[in-house]
Formats: C-alpha cells, structure tokens, sequence
C-alpha cells in the first residue's frame, strides 16, 4: 500500500515537473557572427532575428548581440524593393510574453533601406525593446526624392511617374495651395527607398514598443495599424517622415480593430506614453492613390497621430500621456476620426515647421468622446496651439490645459463654425528651464505648477516622478534644483563637481534605488550609473549637465 502511494505521488511530481519543463523560459541568441543552423545558444547564436522568433515559444527572450542589423539586399541599387530586416509572427500568451531586446548593454542598430525594419504581424503577446532603428534618411537630398516623389508601380508592374501624368512641376511655386485632379491609381508601389517605416505592427494584438530609438527613417517611424492592445512607451523619435509621398506621422495609430475578435473591454486598450518626439516632418506633399486630386499642401508631418479608428474599433480608449512633442512639422498632436480618446499632461512645442497651414499644437479632428486636460501646448509665432480642426465634434472636454504662442491670442485658439473652445484653457507663458535645447522643466514660477486638474489618471510623469494629489500641468512634474554651492549649509555633499568618474556622497544615506540621474531634457538615465555605498560611478555619463536626485534631494552636476 504505501509503495503505491509513492508511486502515484511520484507520477504527480514527475507530470507536475514535466509542465513546468514544458513552460520554462528559454534565452535564444542571435549574433551577426551566427548561423540559423545553430540551436540558438550563448555560443552557438542565429544569425537572423527572423530566424530567432520562428523558434520562440512563450516566455522566451530573444537576445540579440551587439552590431549592425542590416535588410539582406541592402545598398543595392534597386530603390523599388527592399527585404524586411525581421518580419516576425511570433505569439506568446496572457502572462506569457516573447521579448525581443539586446543582450545586456550591447548597442543593436537596425539599419534598413527597404520596406520595413522590423513588420510584425497576425502576432501577439510580443514585447520589442532597446533597439535603435536608423534608416537611410540622412543619406537622401531634396531633388532625388522629389525625382521620386511620383515614381509609382501599377497592377501590371509598369513604372509610371504621376508628374508627368499631371503635367506639373513640383518647384513650380503657383502650385502651391491648389487641387488638381489626377488620374486613376487603384494600385500604386511606391519605392520602398523613400518609403520605409521603422517598427510596425499590423494585425496584431499586445504588442509593447519600449525604450527603443527611432531615427532617419524616410517615412513612419512608428506604426500601429489594424492592431488592439498595443504599447508604444520611453521611445525616442527623432529625423524621421522627411522623405515620404504618403504624408505620415512620427508615431501612428490607424485603422485599429477588436483583437482577439470578439474582445468586448472598453478600458484603455492603446497606450502611447512617455515618448520623446522631435524634429519629424514631412518635407514633400502627399498624395493618395484612392483620392483624385492632389491638393499641393504640406499638411501631414504630425509627432503623434491618430488617425481613421472612428469606423473600425468599437470597443476600448486610446490614450496619449506624458509624451514630448516639439518641433515637428505640423502638430504636435492630432486626434483625427477616433473616438474615445484621453490626451493628458503632453508638452507640445514649436511645431509646425514645414506646413504651409496654421496647424502646430493639439488638433482635433471629426472625433467624438475626446478628453484633454493637463496639457501644455506653446505654439510657433502665428500658428495655434490648440484646435478644432473639422466638424462634427462631440463630447470634447477641455480641463486645466496651458495654451501659448507670441503672436497673440487671436492664433492661440483654432476654431470650426460650430465649435468653440471658450473654457478648459489658460493662455499664459509655462516657463520652461530651456525649451529652445529641449528642457521642459518647470522654473519656479511657473503657472502649470500645482494646477492641474486632478481628474488626471497619471500616477507618474515622463520621467516616472511619482506626481502629487495637486499634479502639474504638462509631462514634467517640477523638480526643485539645488546645486552643490547652494547646499554649503546643509549636512551632506556631493562632490566633485564638476565631475569625471565618481562622485562622493557625505552625510546622507540612501539604497540604490533612491538614487536617479537625468539629462536636461529630462530622461532618465539612471542604468549608465553604479553605486557602491556612498560612491556613485557616473564614468558611462557622456559629457554635459545632468540632474541627480538622491530621495527628495537634487542636484545639478557637470560631467566632464
């Protein structure tokens, strides 16, 4: 009897390890030294990311090793084509995420000439981190890309150029701001050249974009397109979009659907949150092939874009918070056809670089159920900073938002016929520390400081600063400054500074995690510093101001 009760509790132990063997977590390796005939170990690598996600199952992490990422015809001559450099269809499960992020702190570029870096799609429960995608942008001159602007593929493969079809001229000035019609494009390939995107998902649902780089990309940077339950979070955007005849965003939302199908939450489902989004625009005028009229106006060129959800989502919210969006070249932020919309505590400035129009703030756009509160926008001289843009509107509420430009109330405010904005908005200067070098501090005085409405559902700010039961307006919470020479009567120090390796922290004790530095536009950079009792290295710092805060204390200290 009793050797029958070993043996069936031996056999729970054995099927109960047996699950849990068949759930534990893998790490895959993937080295540009490798090979996608190798078993994805330490030492033995793939070589392709595409590879690697064929092979992971839930819970994995796919580890990619330093280098260079490249699409396997890049730098040929053939602007029309280009591989994709990872096109993933990977699904992990509730709980049960693949991640897909560098190996410890080893710089992974993605670098792509063709239609995508990377495109996932019919994917799920997918995690994308740390990487830097960097098109071919900066590689490409006015004059070749509006050589290109009207180059186009039809049904049959042959090569048309709308231009001619048009018979116009596209450095012809009397052009600009007039329709005129163009003929039929049903089906029209662009080269993928002028054209690539970045990080896209499609088709897809609990995806996470984090942390990740994003710049000289000649069209979208980041995009989410027929997709539900999607992050895009901690992300730098920047020098993207110039290049593209289809005038897009830095960051898109398009399209979104119910996924899983019949998924009936209607919480906040799209999350885009704590980006940085800066000097993207549209340098050439769109056109689309479904439209029969080019209107000869650069109008496209947004930070972050919402875009045509009105008709495909029923179920769930959007939300756009604590993000940086300046010198963009339209808005900085536009809510267009989508419903069920949060946009709260966003600083949005100086956009509006290259739009012929007077757009340059937070736009919206035939939407209904919109709330906007807590935002600063400060708009460019004569372009406004906050807008109706098109009927019908309904249900748009504005609460606690900082309105600015310098040319004077009258362009402040952007307004249909039908819809005014007469309250939910103060027009006052917000006092930046140094907007024009990317700070977006709070000084002192400044009005934004304690007002913000406390409806917000934001715990925390851009840099993850706890925000206090009177939060401030704008995607910064105020830090108060206190440099060494001011803490000359206080008990504790913090020296040298300036600074080349090590800093010296006296009388005040602390645990690693209540020490955090940040940059002056106010990212924090916290993982290049170590900290060994009372010494904080800060060799892995580049050069220049940074901001160190030790539990309520900061400091502002030069690295040299």
């Amino acid at each position: 009897m009793m050797m029958r009760f070993f043996k069936k509790n031996n056999l729970f132990l054995f099927l109960f390890f047996l699950c849990l063997t068949n759930y534990a977590q893998t790490n895959l390796f993937v080295s540009n030294s490798g090979s996608d005939s190798n078993d994805g170990s330490i030492n033995n690598p793939f070589k392709t990311i595409k590879y690697a996600s064929t092979q992971a199952s839930p819970g994995d992490f796919v580890y990619v090793r330093g280098g260079v990422y490249t699409n396997e015809d890049f730098g040929d001559a053939d602007f029309w084509e280009g591989e994709t450099v990872a096109f993933i269809q990977s699904n992990g499960t509730e709980g049960n995420y693949i991640t897909f992020t560098p190996y410890e702190e080893e710089e992974v570029i993605i670098k792509f000439d063709g239609n995508y870096g990377f495109l996932i799609k019919n994917a799920s429960y997918l995690k994308i981190i740390g990487f830097i995608f960097e098109g071919v942008a900066d590689e490409i001159i006015q004059q070749e890309a509006e050589d290109a602007w009207g180059l186009y593929k039809d049904a049959d493969g042959a090569i048309h150029d709308l231009k001619q079809e048009m018979g116009i001229d596209l450095n012809d000035s009397s052009i600009i701001g007039t329709t005129i019609n163009k003929p039929a494009t049903p089906v029209a390939i662009r080269p993928a050249k002028f054209n690539g995107r970045a990080l896209v998902a499609n088709k897809s649902h609990h995806i996470e974009f984090l942390e990740n780089t994003v710049r000289n990309v000649p069209s979208a940077a980041i995009r989410v397109q027929q997709s539900d339950y999607v992050t895009v979070s901690r992300n730098i955007v920047y020098h993207n979009t110039y290049w593209t005849s289809l005038g897009v965003g830095a960051i898109t939302v398009a399209e979104s659907i119910v996924n899983p199908e019949n998924d009936t939450f209607d919480g906040i489902k799209i999350k885009i949150t704590e980006n940085k989004v800066y000097e993207n625009e549209n340098r050439l005028i769109s056109w689309s092939p479904s439209k029969s009229f080019v209107h000869f106006v650069i109008d496209e060129g947004t930070g972050i874009f919402l875009t045509r959800n009105e008709d495909t989502y029923s179920h769930g919210k959007m939300l756009i918070a604590n993000n940086l969006s300046y010198k963009n070249g339209a808005s900085g932020i536009v809510c267009h056809l989508t419903n069920d919309v949060i946009i709260e505590h966003n600083t949005v400035y100086d956009n509006g670089e290259t739009n012929h129009g007077l757009a340059g703030g937070i736009g919206i756009n035939a939407s209904t159920n919109v709330q906007i509160l807590n935002n600063i926008s400060y708009a460019k001289e004569n372009k406004w900073a906050l807008g109706i843009l098109a009927e019908p509107v309904q249900n748009v509420t504005f609460e606690a938002n900082i309105i600015f430009n310098n040319s004077g109330l009258e362009n402040v405010i952007k307004n249909t016929s039908q819809t005014t904005i007469s309250e939910g908005w103060e027009e006052i200067n917000p006092l930046f520390v140094d907007a024009e070098n990317g700070d977006f501090n709070l000084q002192t005085n400044s009005s934004a400081i304690n007002n913000g409405s406390q409806n917000s559902l934001q715990t925390t700010d851009f840099n993850g600063e706890e925000r206090d039961e009177n939060p401030d307006i704008g995607a910064l919470e105020y830090i108060s400054i206190i440099s060494v020479e001011e803490n000359k009567t206080n008990v504790f120090s913090v020296s040298p500074n300036p600074v080349n390796d090590y800093l010296l922290i006296k009388g005040l004790e602390f645990k690693k995690e209540e020490v955090k530095v940040f940059n002056i536009i106010g990212q924090e950079l916290s993982e290049l510093i170590q900290i060994k009792k009372n010494i904080i290295d800060v060799s892995k710092l580049e050069k220049g101001n940074y901001i160190l805060k030790i539990k309520e204390q900061s400091f502002k200290i030069l690295k040299e």
